[in-house]
């Protein structure tokens, strides 16, 4: 892993095999996953009660909260936790409001760039 920096990660995905992917990838990375779920209401409640470094988050999870309700939801109860909303979704509006709560906007499609994301980098080289 780079330089030592394993980080404390929450992932929630409504996709069961889209947050086994996430999981592993990050464990491999050295990550210590310490919450995983598949809606936003267990975003929120992990997040708060685990206070993790990192919540890799998806933005469609229905029924609950979707993945910018919850980033702006944690950017008032637990600032300390470093949102990336992971996510399939492109709209304007959607990136704009994600940048907005303070989170970081990730499209699905890349794994090399979410580990960048949760280690904090820039996502371009």
């Amino acid at each position: 892993m780079a330089q030592g920096r394993a980080l404390r990660v929450v992932v929630v995905d409504n996709d069961p095999d889209a947050l086994e992917l996430v999981l592993t990838d990050l464990r491999l990375e050295g990550h210590d996953i310490v919450g995983s779920g598949l809606d936003g209401t267990t975003a929120i409640e992990l997040c708060e009660r685990l206070r993790p470094d990192v919540a890799v988050i998806d933005h469609r999870m229905p029924p609950g909260p979707h993945g910018l309700e919850v980033a702006e939801t944690l950017a008032r109860t637990a600032p300390e936790v470093r949102v990336i909303i992971f996510t399939n979704y492109q709209g304007r509006a959607l990136i704009d409001g994600v940048r907005a709560s303070g989170a970081t906007y990730l499209p699905k499609g890349n794994l090399r760039l979410l580990r960048r994301a949760v280690l904090g980098e820039p996502a371009a080289s």
